[in-house]
């Protein structure tokens, strides 16, 4: 039996992008993927949209307002960011993960965080608290 983090069901992959709008426009013309839904969350212009079962998030970080996202666009540009899970415990899964060398990133007790779980295959995991 896995000894690691036990997750409930995927939730959607966050792919920090330059431009909100060129991108959906272009997923939508090329790949078929919409119709979207836009919002501004603060430090982010935020898209989504799902192909069957797969939920897209588009991640634009604002200019001039600092935030990891940012951090991740200029350090590495644009592409994959996260990928997202629902969990039944948010906090205990995270210590979890930082337990076994991962790095929490940021976190809303009891609700979400942002795990880099560190090692091979790394990957940032969003976190988000299973739906009761």
């Amino acid at each position: 039996m896995a000894s690691g983090a036990m997750m409930d069901s995927f939730d959607h992959v966050g792919i920090v992008i330059k431009d909100v709008q060129a991108t959906l426009e272009s997923w939508q013309s090329k790949l078929g993927i919409g119709p979207w839904t836009v919002r501004d969350a603060g430090a982010l212009k935020l898209a989504h949209a799902s192909l069957g079962p797969v939920q897209f998030e588009l991640l634009q970080p604002v200019e001039g307002k600092p935030s990891l996202w940012a951090d991740f666009l200029n350090t590495h540009g644009e592409g994959l960011h996260h990928v997202s899970s629902r969990v039944a415990d948010v906090d205990a899964t995270a210590a979890k993960l930082e337990a076994e060398g991962g790095k929490i990133m940021i976190a809303i007790p009891g609700a979400m965080a942002y795990v880099d779980i560190g090692g091979p295959g790394s990957v940032i995991m969003e976190l988000l608290k299973t739906p009761a």
